[in-house]
C-alpha cells in the first residue's frame, strides 16, 4: 500500500521535469538587438501612425546608441 503512494508521487515528480525540460528545450534564444539595429529603423519606416513612428525612431537611436558605446567599450578591453 505504502509502496503505491511513493510511486504516484515520484511518477508526478517526473511528469513535472518532463513538462519543465521540454519547456526549457524550447524556448527560443534571447535576440541581441545589436545584431540588427536597422530591424527597428524598418520598423519604423512602415508603422501606421505618426506617434508609432516616433517612438520607434527614438528607440532606434537609443539601441544604436548604446551598441556604440557597448562595442567601443569591448574594443578598449
Amino acid at each position: 500500500m505504502r509502496t503505491s503512494w511513493i510511486l504516484k508521487i515520484a511518477t508526478f515528480a517526473f511528469i513535472v521535469f518532463l513538462v519543465w525540460l521540454l519547456a526549457y528545450l524550447t524556448m527560443p534564444p534571447e535576440e541581441d538587438p545589436c545584431d540588427d539595429p536597422q530591424a527597428d529603423v524598418s520598423a519604423a519606416a512602415i508603422a501606421d501612425q505618426g506617434g508609432d513612428q516616433e517612438a520607434l525612431v527614438n528607440r532606434a537611436i537609443i539601441l544604436r546608441g548604446k551598441c556604440e558605446q557597448d562595442r567601443k567599450k569591448n574594443q578598449a578591453e
